[in-house]
Protein backbone atom coordinates (compact mmCIF):
# COMPACT_ATOMS: atom_id res chain seq x y z
CA UNK A 1 0.00 0.00 0.00
CA UNK A 2 1.71 3.14 -1.20
CA UNK A 3 2.14 6.13 1.56
CA UNK A 4 0.03 8.89 -0.39
CA UNK A 5 -2.98 8.29 -2.65
CA UNK A 6 -2.31 8.85 -6.63
CA UNK A 7 -3.38 12.34 -7.34
CA UNK A 8 -4.68 13.67 -11.10
CA UNK A 9 -2.63 16.40 -12.22
CA UNK A 10 -5.74 17.18 -14.21
CA UNK A 11 -9.08 19.16 -12.63
CA UNK A 12 -11.19 17.54 -15.63
CA UNK A 13 -10.42 14.17 -15.32
CA UNK A 14 -9.66 11.46 -12.53
CA UNK A 15 -9.64 7.88 -12.61
CA UNK A 16 -11.67 5.71 -10.48
CA UNK A 17 -9.28 3.29 -9.89
CA UNK A 18 -5.82 4.86 -10.29
CA UNK A 19 -3.87 2.77 -8.15
CA UNK A 20 -5.08 -0.59 -9.88
CA UNK A 21 -4.23 0.73 -12.90
CA UNK A 22 -0.76 2.17 -12.04
CA UNK A 23 -0.29 -1.48 -11.03
CA UNK A 24 -1.22 -2.50 -14.68
CA UNK A 25 0.91 0.38 -16.10
CA UNK A 26 4.28 -0.40 -18.08
CA UNK A 27 7.93 1.62 -17.59
CA UNK A 28 9.15 3.80 -20.42
CA UNK A 29 12.91 5.37 -18.50
CA UNK A 30 11.47 7.16 -15.10
CA UNK A 31 7.85 7.39 -16.15
CA UNK A 32 5.02 5.01 -16.37
CA UNK A 33 2.08 4.60 -18.78
CA UNK A 34 -1.08 2.59 -18.95
CA UNK A 35 -4.35 2.27 -21.31
CA UNK A 36 -5.67 5.52 -19.50
CA UNK A 37 -2.85 7.56 -18.05
CA UNK A 38 0.63 8.84 -17.46
CA UNK A 39 2.49 8.26 -14.50
CA UNK A 40 4.99 10.20 -13.38
CA UNK A 41 7.41 11.11 -9.46
CA UNK A 42 6.29 14.27 -7.67
CA UNK A 43 6.26 15.45 -4.21
CA UNK A 44 4.59 13.45 -2.41
CA UNK A 45 4.02 10.64 -3.78
CA UNK A 46 2.72 9.53 -7.18
CA UNK A 47 0.76 11.87 -9.88
CA UNK A 48 -1.01 10.86 -12.79
CA UNK A 49 -2.15 12.60 -15.97
CA UNK A 50 -4.94 10.66 -17.35
CA UNK A 51 -5.44 10.98 -21.15
CA UNK A 52 -9.00 11.97 -20.86
CA UNK A 53 -8.10 15.18 -19.89
CA UNK A 54 -5.61 15.72 -22.96
CA UNK A 55 -6.00 18.19 -25.76
CA UNK A 56 -3.15 17.65 -27.60
CA UNK A 57 0.55 16.26 -27.48
CA UNK A 58 3.70 17.53 -29.18
CA UNK A 59 7.29 15.33 -28.87
CA UNK A 60 9.96 17.40 -29.87
CA UNK A 61 13.93 16.36 -30.42
CA UNK A 62 15.84 18.96 -27.54
CA UNK A 63 18.99 18.78 -25.85
CA UNK A 64 19.82 19.76 -22.53
CA UNK A 65 22.80 21.76 -21.67
CA UNK A 66 25.64 19.99 -19.05
CA UNK A 67 27.38 22.68 -17.11
CA UNK A 68 31.25 22.53 -17.19
CA UNK A 69 31.31 20.44 -20.33
CA UNK A 70 32.87 22.89 -22.60
CA UNK A 71 29.33 23.47 -24.28
CA UNK A 72 28.69 19.83 -24.41
CA UNK A 73 24.87 18.73 -24.51
CA UNK A 74 22.87 16.01 -24.16
CA UNK A 75 20.29 14.66 -26.80
CA UNK A 76 16.61 14.62 -25.04
CA UNK A 77 12.95 14.12 -26.45
CA UNK A 78 10.67 16.30 -24.74
CA UNK A 79 6.92 15.07 -25.06
CA UNK A 80 4.92 18.47 -24.02
CA UNK A 81 0.85 17.33 -23.32
CA UNK A 82 -1.58 19.85 -22.94
CA UNK A 83 -4.82 19.37 -20.74
CA UNK A 84 -7.56 20.81 -18.88
CA UNK A 85 -8.13 22.63 -22.42
CA UNK A 86 -4.97 23.67 -23.75
CA UNK A 87 -5.02 25.86 -20.34
CA UNK A 88 -1.90 23.80 -18.79
CA UNK A 89 0.62 21.70 -19.90
CA UNK A 90 3.40 18.74 -18.82
CA UNK A 91 6.62 17.81 -19.79
CA UNK A 92 8.19 14.76 -20.06
CA UNK A 93 11.84 14.11 -21.34
CA UNK A 94 12.85 10.88 -22.52
CA UNK A 95 16.64 9.50 -23.23
CA UNK A 96 15.54 7.45 -26.13
CA UNK A 97 13.05 8.24 -28.81
CA UNK A 98 11.43 4.86 -28.80
CA UNK A 99 10.38 5.43 -24.89
CA UNK A 100 8.54 8.59 -26.10
CA UNK A 101 7.16 7.03 -28.85
CA UNK A 102 5.21 4.46 -26.87
CA UNK A 103 3.69 7.16 -24.54
CA UNK A 104 2.54 8.65 -28.06
CA UNK A 105 1.19 5.29 -29.57
CA UNK A 106 -0.55 5.16 -26.01
CA UNK A 107 -1.77 8.44 -26.20
CA UNK A 108 -3.07 7.38 -29.80
CA UNK A 109 -4.72 4.03 -28.87
CA UNK A 110 -6.86 5.52 -25.97
CA UNK A 111 -8.15 8.56 -28.61
CA UNK A 112 -7.15 8.86 -31.75
CA UNK A 113 -9.36 12.10 -32.00
CA UNK A 114 -6.57 13.56 -29.21
CA UNK A 115 -3.81 15.77 -31.79
CA UNK A 116 -0.50 13.95 -31.27
CA UNK A 117 2.44 15.50 -33.19
CA UNK A 118 5.64 13.80 -33.50
CA UNK A 119 9.03 15.13 -34.63
CA UNK A 120 10.59 12.86 -37.03
CA UNK A 121 13.88 15.54 -37.48
CA UNK A 122 17.22 13.47 -36.94
CA UNK A 123 19.08 14.68 -33.63
CA UNK A 124 21.35 18.31 -34.22
CA UNK A 125 18.96 19.40 -37.21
Amino acid sequence: MPLFALKSLAQTAALEDAAGDHKRSVRAEQFRFSEKAVYFPAFPGTQYLPYAALSSVISRNTAISVKGTCGKQLPMVRVRMYYDGGEFYKDFLFEKQRAADKLLDAVRGYDPAISVERDTTPFGS
